[in-house]
């Protein structure tokens, strides 16, 4: 049967099939059914079952009724039934057809499974209760009662009998899961019984009178097993060791059987024994003591929070309204009772299991309290109860304001769904449920929900549950702008998804109540401005991540809400006159792809407009969209043409052609994201292709369009494979060869070669060419090319891979040996992959399969590496780094076992064990000759000292390396002493081979120990295990080793990934032996900790290096279903170690125990678990900064750090203290009690002498507890708590004012706004301006002024600026204010408290006359202060600040005075005045349009003009960033354009244009800082279209010398950007040159753009792509400037051939051809001059392959339009040509193999002696092709002379891949040229 083991099928059916066969004599039909039913038990094919479940059922309908044959059949149907498993389809299917038969029948069958069942029954109890028959048993009984009613009436007729036999299964459960050591076995045993309770719990439920009856006819039978039952669950309740669902299950169990065996008294009962406080003895003295029934109490006391909660969960669950309901005494009910014990119990809930009980118990009571008032709906004193006002509401309200924000997300659900019931409740309760919108509490909760943090996710989960209640308009009527207003936060995709959801609530409920008022135009355009308005506002202004998370969760909403709001959103975003901008454009596609994988954009029909796509956009719009600058706008185009509703909607050959058009523009794009997002689009394409391929086959026989549609399709897919194989050839992009190499493999997964009815073959697509290639990608560098590769290559057929014979298997072995002697990382993994091609053929040194074949290169790779890498490690560990390390190896071996099932029948289990063996000691051999090395105490370069004296040292030359000349055959001995000393001496100069050898080395070791473990069966030694348990012990201490005795982060780091995988499996082992290892781990590693022995080996310092990861490897993947008791027991003993007491000695284990707490504390993994133990892990962080021990205070920092970030969250905002990762002050400490009483006191004990004179002291905790501080804030709604009240701080902090230390008052002055209420802020601040001195001689400490003034600084902060109060607030400070005016005069001697009060002078609007004379004063005499003088910074860049803003607030002209300022300020000693002015200057005259100021008319100035120019000019020394402000200022300025320069007072002669550029080139050579460089030669753009239209040219072209430097790759981006803008804003002049100024060097100008167009910045590429639709818009067809880089190029090339050809025919061609040359050997140098890690300036965007074709595309464009050929050349290319030319059209590479090219050079050279040259004036351009070919030629020879005398292809591609690649471009240039010269100049 499917899904069910080998052995389980043999023990169950062998009897069942004896039977049926037993009975086929009795006649042909029944034979038939028998055979029938046999067949339908044993097929694997779940629709071949029903099939023939089918036939049988009608073989049985034919029959008689009553016949033997039939009831035989029945009979055996149950019995299929009974035994099929519960998620089996053919019970299902034998469900319904059971169901289906004839009442006589059905009955027949009722009497049948009752038999079959008691019978199994039976046979259970004489088998003695075999435990695994059992759990068959239980899921059968559970099966019947499951929406089966034949099956219901067969258990209600044996439900004695049942509930009997459940209650004893339970108890063998129980009893196995006791006394099981093994915890994962345990917990099987556990989830058993849990499953028996919840069968038996539910059919106490069903057939609850039948039992009871049943109880009452016999006590001593199944009363006496109730009676155990409620023992066995008294039992599991009591015990911690059982897990929760069982703990829950048996609760549930308590009462229905007291409701069983006790039905009158049930109450009482549970009252005294689980509510004693609650029992009263007048209820009852006779009552039976539930003591006698089980065996402990069940209340509160007596049992842990967990198991309490379980019982009152289980109380409420089994219990009826009238039960919870029924008073027991004054008032009293179970349902209320319940309620207080869980408010009691609140604060004792510390476990996540605790809260999580606890929410799931309090939703459930809230269930049944709803349930009550709606069946008690008349029950006055009922309602009175559950009052809004009344305790119960509140303090539910208050739970839902607490745990709303939890980091559980079930209990997050679980709150909301709370607080959606207290609603309910309160309708109920009031009776408003016809009408809530008037409900006053409601309003009150709307509106204090509303006032809340806007960051916090509850409260929109909240506010969604209201919006249904009261509807939108209640919500827009309290917030108008709701909408546009939490646009802002879209931009956190935490907070997106709830937003939208509310959101998705307003819009759906306020478009149901227009609708239901006036279904007319103006209420639709009423919904759309306040719900799409705003979401197409930020789809065109937002940020990224808003428009994302719009199109992502709101988008689509509100289309599904109202489907005519698209035709809204297209006219809002296409209603402009002009050409869209990006940002319309950008919103108008994603609009439309929204719309259309929704379904609302139909298909179209054959009457559409061609040149509209869908009658909706015009095709040339999504033209431009698809090859847009933007990378979002071209992937959501693409998005519009593959997504579709439908999968199977035909594709048009126009979307087709569109995606192809996008496809050869964009596979070489450098962002992982947007690679990503357009292959799962294309992927979504070829999906619709091979699905809308069958509904396409079968109407292409009938004429119609599906014939042509199929046609398309295959077209299509074959130029895209094409495309796709060119774009890996050598040569390519990285991101090119990623991007083809993965939708190849796409491709290949969609239509793969063994489908029969597969649109299209990919391997039948391949050639032996591409086979190379695909080889040659084997060498890449990025293993996930090598993989996609492999892949490919692994699905070609043998006979096309070239794999038939037994030589190419060897030569390829024979490369992967020679490979893993290679000290290069990505060659070993390249011999890895040619492994695993070897091994895919399985058919390697004639063996069958692929374990054999494995098992042989396994064993040979290992015999390399003990005869040669180990043996030269022993030898000399240096010379083996550099020229034979030991990791390669390994790397194969474990790379090969990727492809092996190890567990495999066929598996060789003796030769394997041997290999294991064998691995297993020479993994341990290499660690125990890399240890000295990782276990230094610095690794990181280290080279012992007994190894350096062996080294020669070799006098260097000027170079900083020696070239290493590695051997690569297999004679590796060490007697050339040459070679060693020079690799000795390599090693000494890169001590990082050293380095990398040893830790790749312990990778490899912990990697495929790691997987050896989790692939290979573990056992005992007579198994048929690969692994015995000593083998994996002695594994365990090779990683114990690794991790505690490593100091190199990278091997521990390593060694832990293997140690997972280790601990992973031993954790889940049945064996004891191996189960217990981990814990046996644990305990040793703690008493280490614990013996803090000095001469212990485990490392104190580096953060305790890999203890941490020892013991979080063990730790979290303790599974949880065990209940993670070591987790438990190793954090409480680390926390006891680190809160132990000071001593005067460094302890060593206190260190190691908060580095260790800091790891589990960060464990992702176990952020559950550590919760509860947040709060002792948080005191002990800050009680550890007290330390008088730097290692415990730095570690305690750092265990700190980890801690915020666990409470709060990661903060990403330094400044934003109040809006995200906060919590309120109540949450905090609701969630860790303990911290409230603890902070106090610490701030009490820091705080005690701080206001006194003589205290200098800095108390140590002070600054973290201010820091937590500072992210708490309080709530409008949560209330008041007298025991948690966040002003009981308030003291302390302010109290921090007086504090000596800086820091510290900054820290208070952040940490008091969070602790204020919104109704105290006014009090506070009036407080604190009081507590400021009236004058200078009431100053006692300027440190108290200062601090005052922050916290007033950081209260002004928090005030809102749409605050109602703050006109009155300002007012009232104001007033407050003017006495205290002296602090910001010279009377007050403290600079800094002077510039901290002219800020909240600033802050609040001050404008009086004695504060702008102190202003004006102060500029205008800036010597009265040294500038050594603490604060003078401070103070005058405060002042700066407020006289620029008074500046701009003035209405009238500027006076002598202010001028004078101004003017004081540019030429201020102090920089920061004079940068903030100039900063000024740029923002007012950068602006996009005049603001008509008085100070923007001053900025354009004569006096500033001067005052900028003599900056410039005259360079006097200014600070770098005024500098830079200068340059980038002057070219705003109007004066600066007008010339010539007429400044005497500066300039001895009149400044013209050019003299300037010659300035500016004069900087430019200078050595200049980046940002100073860039500015100027920014600024120098603004004069070259002057200079340009001048006679004198000279200087220009000086200029245009420094751009060619500037461009050049080595230049940082900023300077390749100030580059493309000066191109773009000059293009005119520069690149179009119409004055024809520039002559010839026009093209150099050209070919830095060129440059340009292929850097690797997208911001260089977008801006320099602008160029097009400036110097030839003809060619944009109409497009935007924002044109794609990639199609930019290709414009650019045919721009400059029809702009320059005519006058420059042969400087054109030149400049064609020196683009091909400029693709020479940099980014393909050879490797072996490189230190390992140093790597030369690269360019990971340029294309060298396709760029070559692009270039010869349009030489061969600029000869077929060039006038210098006569007529008769005009035919093309010329048939008698031998050259084996290949197309170059549409950007393709030509398919020429680059491997032999001497008949194409001796071709060449005959065409040069035997044919003239090209006539009618073509001969020049004719001599320099030739010259060109000729030098390719020369240099293609040269590079042949390198390759090995005896070398094969594999040995180049493989071996020598540098100069593979050199030589594979040099020879498609020449191929491409020689191309071009057969079509166009060979007769």
């Amino acid at each position: 049967m499917a899904k069910m083991s080998e052995k389980q099928s043999v023990e169950i059916w062998t009897t069942f099939k004896d039977m049926l066969l037993g009975h086929q004599g009795e006649g042909g039909n029944q034979t038939n059914l028998n055979l029938m039913i046999l067949e339908m038990i044993e097929t694997r094919d779940a629709s071949k079952q029903m099939q023939l479940l089918k036939k049988v059922v009608a073989k049985i309908k034919e029959e008689t009724e009553g016949e033997s044959s039939q009831l035989l059949c029945l009979n055996s149907l149950v019995n299929v039934y009974l035994l099929c498993d519960k998620k089996q389809p053919l019970k299902k299917a034998l469900i319904s057809v059971l169901m289906s038969l004839a009442n006589p029948q059905r009955m027949q069958v009722t009497t049948f499974v009752n038999e079959q069942v008691l019978e199994m029954l039976n046979n259970s109890k004489h088998t003695g209760w075999k435990t695994e028959g059992l759990k068959r048993h239980v899921n059968m009984i559970s099966g019947l009662m499951d929406n089966f009613q034949i099956g219901e009436d067969a258990v209600h007729s044996m439900v004695d009998k049942l509930v009997v036999f459940l209650s004893e299964t339970c108890h063998i459960f129980i009893k196995q899961a006791r006394e099981t050591q093994t915890p994962v076995l345990q917990t099987s045993w556990m989830q058993a019984a849990l499953f028996s309770v919840q069968t038996l719990n539910k059919m106490c439920q069903k057939y609850q009178e039948d039992i009871r009856r049943a109880v009452q006819e016999k006590p001593n039978g199944i009363g006496q097993n109730l009676t155990e039952l409620l023992n066995i669950a008294c039992e599991v309740i009591q015990t911690e060791t059982y897990i929760l669902d069982l703990k829950t299950a048996c609760a549930m169990t308590m009462p229905i059987c007291l409701r069983l065996l006790y039905l009158d008294i049930v109450i009482p009962l549970i009252v005294k024994n689980v509510f004693p406080s609650r029992y009263d003895s007048s209820m009852s003295d006779s009552l039976p003591k539930l003591e006698s029934v089980c065996s402990m109490e069940l209340d509160s006391k007596s049992l842990t929070p967990t198991s309490y909660l379980c019982v009152c969960n289980g109380i409420l669950a089994m219990l009826n309204s009238n039960d919870l309901m029924h008073e027991y005494g004054p008032g009293a009910c179970l349902l209320t009772d319940v309620l207080d014990e869980m408010t009691q119990l609140t604060y004792r809930l510390q476990t996540t299991t605790d809260r999580l009980i606890n929410s799931r118990t309090l939703l459930l009571w809230s269930n049944k309290a709803r349930k009550m008032l709606t069946e008690h709906a008349d029950d006055s004193h009922i309602h009175f109860k559950f009052s809004s006002d009344g305790p119960i509401i509140q303090w539910l309200l208050n739970h839902v304001w607490t745990h709303w924000e939890d980091p559980i997300d079930a209990i997050r659900q679980q709150t909301r769904s709370l607080f959606e019931s207290i609603l309910h409740i309160h309708l109920l309760q009031s009776k408003e449920c016809f009408d809530p919108k008037n409900s006053k509490f409601l309003e009150d909760l709307l509106v204090c929900l509303l006032a809340t943090n806007s960051h916090s996710k509850g409260r929109y989960g909240c506010l969604s549950c209201l919006v249904e209640v009261v509807g939108a308009s209640k919500v827009l009527q309290c917030e108008p702008e709701i909408c546009h207003n939490l646009m802002p936060f879209m931009t956190e995709l935490g907070l997106a998804t709830y937003i939208s959801e509310f959101l998705e609530r307003c819009f759906n409920s306020h478009f149901k109540e227009l609708i239901k008022l006036s279904n007319s135009a103006e209420s639709e355009n009423m919904w759309n401005k306040s719900w799409v308005d705003p979401v197409v506002s930020c789809l065109c202004t937002g940020t990224t991540e808003q428009k994302t998370h719009i199109v992502e969760y709101i988008l689509p909403k509100l289309l599904k809400c109202n489907s005519k709001c698209l035709k809204y959103l297209i006219a809002q975003l296409s209603a402009t006159d002009s050409v869209l901008t990006a940002s319309q454009l950008g919103a108008l596609i994603t609009c439309l792809k929204r719309a259309r994988v929704m379904g609302l954009i139909k298909q179209s029909t054959g009457c559409s407009d061609v040149n509209k796509w869908k009658d909706i956009v015009a095709v040339k719009l999504l033209k431009h969209a698809l090859c847009h600058t933007n990378d979002q706008i071209r992937l959501d185009a693409l998005g519009l043409l593959c997504e579709n509703v439908k999968r199977t909607a035909y594709v048009q050959k126009s979307d087709l052609d569109l995606i192809y058009f996008f496809m050869s523009l964009n596979l070489n794009n450098q962002s992982p994201a947007f690679r990503q997002n357009m292959s799962s689009l294309l992927k979504k394409l070829l999906i619709r292709l091979q699905e809308s391929n069958q509904l396409l086959v079968r109407k292409s026989g009938k004429k119609t369009e599906g014939h042509f549609h199929l046609h398309d399709y295959k077209m299509f897919l074959k130029q895209l494979s094409s495309l796709l194989f060119d774009s890996i050839k050598p040569g390519s992009a990285f991101a090119l060869r990623t991007t083809a190499l993965s939708l190849l493999s796409l491709v290949n997964s969609i239509f793969p070669p063994a489908s029969d009815d597969s649109l299209f073959l990919l391997v039948n697509e391949i050639t032996s060419e591409e086979v190379d290639i695909l080889l040659f990608c084997l060498t890449d560098t990025f293993e996930a090319n090598k993989t996609e590769a492999f892949n490919l290559l692994s699905a070609i057929p043998e006979e096309q891979f070239g794999f038939q014979s037994e030589s190419t298997l060897i030569a390829l072995k024979n490369i992967g040996m020679k490979l893993i002697s290679s000290s290069k990382p990505q060659d070993s993994t390249t011999a890895a992959f040619l492994f695993r091609l070897i091994v895919k053929q399985a058919r390697f040194r004639f063996h069958t399969n692929k374990e054999q074949c494995g098992l042989h290169l396994v064993k040979e790779i290992l015999q390399h590496l003990v005869q040669n890498d180990v043996k030269n490690a022993r030898i000399n560990l240096l010379h083996s780094a550099a020229t034979s390390p030991m990791y390669p190896a390994l790397h194969c071996i474990r790379y090969i076992l990727a492809d092996i099932d190890l567990r495999s029948s066929t598996c060789d289990r003796a030769g394997w064990q041997k290999v294991w063996q064998d691995v297993i000691e020479i993994c341990l051999e290499i660690v125990s000759i890399v240890s000295p090395i990782i276990s230094h105490s610095s690794p990181e370069g280290h080279v012992p000292d007994d190894m350096q004296t062996e080294a020669v040292d070799i006098p260097l030359k000027d170079e900083s390396y020696i070239e290493l000349e590695v051997d690569l055959s297999t004679d590796t001995s060490l007697k050339a002493n040459g070679n060693v000393s020079k690799s000795k001496k390599t090693v000494k100069l890169m001590p990082e081979y050293l380095t990398v050898c040893c830790w790749r080395s312990i990778k490899e070791v912990s990697l495929l120990l790691g997987q050896l473990c989790e692939t290979a069966s573990i056992g005992c030694e007579c198994d048929q295990a690969l692994f015995t348990v000593d083998q994996v012990k002695t594994i365990g201490h090779c990683f114990t080793k690794l991790l505690l005795e490593s100091v190199h982060r990278g091997a521990f780091e390593i060694a832990y990934a293997g140690f997972v995988k280790l601990c992973h499996i031993l954790w889940r082992n049945p064996l004891s032996s191996l189960c217990l290892l981990p814990f046996e781990w644990m305990e040793d590693i703690l008493l280490q900790i614990q013996a803090n022995s000095s001469t212990s080996p485990l490392c104190s310092t580096r953060r305790s290096a890999g203890i941490p990861f020892y013991i979080q490897a063990i730790v979290a993947t303790e599974p949880k279903e065990c209940g993670q008791k070591c987790f438990q027991w190793v954090i409480k003993e680390l926390l006891n170690l680190a809160l132990g007491n000071g001593s005067t000695e460094i302890s060593n284990a206190k260190v190691h125990s908060i580095n260790i707490l800091r790891s589990l504390y960060r464990e992702t993994k176990l952020s559950e678990a550590v919760h509860p133990y947040v709060e002792d892990g948080l005191k002990a962080a800050i009680l550890g900064f007290a330390s008088k021990f730097w290692a415990v205070r730095n570690s305690s920092t750092l265990l700190f750090s980890a801690l915020m970030n666990r409470i709060f969250g990661v903060k990403r905002n330094k400044e934003d203290q109040h809006k995200k990762n906060c919590m309120t002050g109540r949450i905090f400490f609701h969630r860790f009690p303990k911290m409230f009483p603890f902070i106090k006191e610490q701030l009490d004990i820091a705080t005690k002498d701080m206001r006194s004179q003589s205290s200098r002291h800095l108390h140590p905790s002070l600054y973290p507890i201010l820091m937590v501080l500072g992210r708490l804030f309080p709530s409008v709604i949560e209330g008041n708590d007298t025991s948690l009240d966040l002003t009981d701080f308030l003291p302390y902090v302010l109290r921090c004012a007086h504090s000596p230390v800086a820091k510290t008052r900054i820290m208070a002055s952040r940490a008091l706004a969070p602790l204020v209420f919104k109704d105290q802020v006014q009090r506070i601040l009036v407080q604190l301006f009081e507590s400021l001195p009236f004058t200078q001689a009431e100053v006692r400490s300027q440190n108290f002024v200062h601090g005052v003034l922050l916290q007033i600084v950081g209260m002004l902060k928090i005030i809102d600026e749409n605050c109602k109060e703050l006109p009155a607030i300002k007012e009232n400070l104001i007033s407050q204010f003017t006495n205290k005016n002296w602090i910001m005069t010279r009377e007050n001697r403290c600079l800094v408290t002077r510039a901290a009060f002219l800020e909240i002078t600033h802050w609040l609007g001050v404008d009086s006359q004695e504060m702008q004379s102190v202003v004006k004063s102060e500029v205008l005499d800036q010597s009265f202060y040294p500038l050594c003088t603490p604060g003078v910074y401070e103070l005058y860049a405060q002042l700066a600040h407020i006289f620029i803003a008074m500046l701009e607030a003035k209405n009238r002209p500027f006076n002598s005075e202010d001028r004078q300022i101004i003017l004081k300020l540019l030429q201020s000693p102090i920089y920061d005045i004079c940068l903030c002015l100039l900063k000024k200057m740029v923002e007012t005259l950068s602006a996009g349009e005049p603001t008509s100021s008085f100070f923007e008319e001053f900025c354009q100035s004569e006096e500033i003009f001067t005052e900028i120019v003599l900056m410039v000019v005259r360079r006097k020394e200014l600070h770098q960033e005024c500098l830079v402000q200068a340059y980038t200022l002057l070219p705003l300025l109007k004066s600066s354009k007008i010339f010539p320069w007429n400044l005497p007072k500066i300039l001895l002669n009149p400044f013209e244009a050019t003299d300037l550029l010659h300035h500016f080139n004069g900087v430019l050579h200078a050595n200049q800082r980046e940002e100073v460089f860039c500015a100027v030669l920014s600024a120098s753009g603004y004069v070259i279209d002057t200079v340009y239209n001048s006679t004198n040219v000279g200087t220009l072209l000086n200029w245009i010398d420094i751009l060619e430097e500037s461009c050049s790759i080595e230049k940082c981006s900023d300077v390749r950007l100030t580059c493309a803008c000066i191109i773009e804003q000059n293009a005119e002049c520069l690149l179009k040159d119409s004055k024809k100024a520039l002559g010839s060097d026009v093209f150099r100008v050209w070919t830095i753009a060129v440059k340009l167009f292929q850097d690797d910045e997208s911001t260089v590429r977008n801006v320099i792509s602008k160029i097009v639709s400036q110097v030839s818009p003809n060619l944009c067809n109409g497009m935007t400037h924002d044109i794609q880089s990639t199609l930019a190029l290709s414009l650019s090339m045919e721009a400059m051939i029809i702009l320059h050809q005519r006058e420059y025919q042969v400087a054109c061609f030149r400049t064609l051809l020196s683009w091909i040359q400029m693709v020479d050997d940099e980014d393909i140098k050879s490797e072996s001059k490189v230190r390992l890690f140093d790597r030369g300036e690269m360019n990971p965007y340029k294309d060298s392959s396709s760029f070559v074709v692009l270039v010869c595309k349009h030489l061969k464009t600029f000869l077929l339009s060039s006038k210098l050929r006569g007529t008769d050349c005009v035919g093309g290319l010329n048939k008698e040509s031998t050259f084996e030319t290949l197309p170059l059209e549409g950007g393709t590479v030509p398919n020429q193999k680059p491997t032999n090219h001497q008949e194409c050079d001796q071709t060449a050279d005959t065409q040069s002696t035997n044919h003239s040259l090209p006539l009618d004036g073509s001969t020049e351009t004719s001599s320099i092709l030739l010259q060109e070919c000729d030098r390719l030629k020369i240099e293609l020879d040269a590079l042949d002379q390198k390759r090995q005398t005896n070398a094969t292809e594999y040995d180049q591609q493989f071996l020598c891949t540098n100069n593979y690649l050199h030589h594979w471009i040099v020879h498609h240039k020449l191929n491409s040229l020689q191309a071009i010269y057969n079509e166009y100049f060979y007769y």
